[in-house]
């Protein structure tokens, strides 16, 4: 296998994608695409309303925000509800397998990939092979002063339940040393259903919740239960 096939078949390290979020092109196109998505949002008559930015402002950056996910827009939302000097300096770890090129001849995927970085700053995680240089990655953009925003049930919820959580999560928080934000994002799946382009008419609630730290001599399981705990209980805010 050539390093280029290795390339295509591994998610990217945090050079490379810091590289790809300073390219001049993906920030002319993050402008046009930004403006087009306000159009549709003025259209569509799409709300979002954020509670909780406060827990944000009074926590030491970076941070790494965990949340339920129900919908693509999920990710948009809570881009545009961060507080700005947050928002410009946070990524989000999005599925590797569900957008990359593994084959290294899928121009539609490269399209999509370019996208995704240009909208949110998202960069591929690996969720099927081992994870461990993807958590590597997330912890170097963490040590660079990049937050981060996860989805630690791995995939979106079907049922419009919260899935347990995965481990990952724990092990980043431990190693960066980082406090971890619980979100939970209510009115996306109604917005943009699954299989949907066009979001219907609808508002979209975003609650953040106090910052959790890992403790010394905290177990990796049951810091993940606290905070699906957390995201659970801002659940019954809506």
């Amino acid at each position: 296998m050539t390093s280029q096939e290795q390339t295509a078949n591994a998610p990217p390290d945090a050079d490379a994608i810091l590289k790809q979020f300073r390219s001049p092109l993906l920030r002319i196109c993050r402008f046009i695409l930004l403006s087009s998505l306000r159009v549709v949002k003025i259209v569509r008559r799409v709300k979002w309303v954020a509670t909780g930015t406060e827990q944000i402002t009074r926590t030491t950056i970076p941070v790494i925000f965990a949340s339920n996910h129900q919908s693509h827009v999920d990710t948009h939302v809570i881009m545009h509800t961060l507080p700005k000097i947050v928002r410009t300096k946070t990524a989000v770890a999005a599925a590797f397998d569900h957008f990359a090129d593994r084959e290294g001849n899928s121009k539609k995927k490269r399209l999509i990939q370019f996208i995704v970085a240009s909208l949110w700053h998202a960069f591929g995680i690996e969720r099927i092979k081992s994870p461990l240089s993807s958590i590597r990655t997330m912890q170097e953009l963490l040590s660079r002063g990049w937050s981060i925003v996860i989805y630690p049930e791995g995939t979106r919820s079907r049922s419009g339940e919260i899935a347990n959580f995965k481990g990952g999560l724990a092990v980043i928080a431990k190693k960066s040393g980082r406090p971890v934000v619980p979100v939970f994002v209510d009115g996306g799946k109604k917005v943009l259903p699954e299989a949907t382009y066009i979001p219907f008419p609808g508002t979209i609630r975003v609650f953040y919740g106090e910052p959790l730290h890992f403790q010394e001599d905290e177990r990796s399981a049951d810091f993940m239960l606290r905070v699906e705990s957390a995201v659970r209980e801002l659940a019954t805010k809506v």
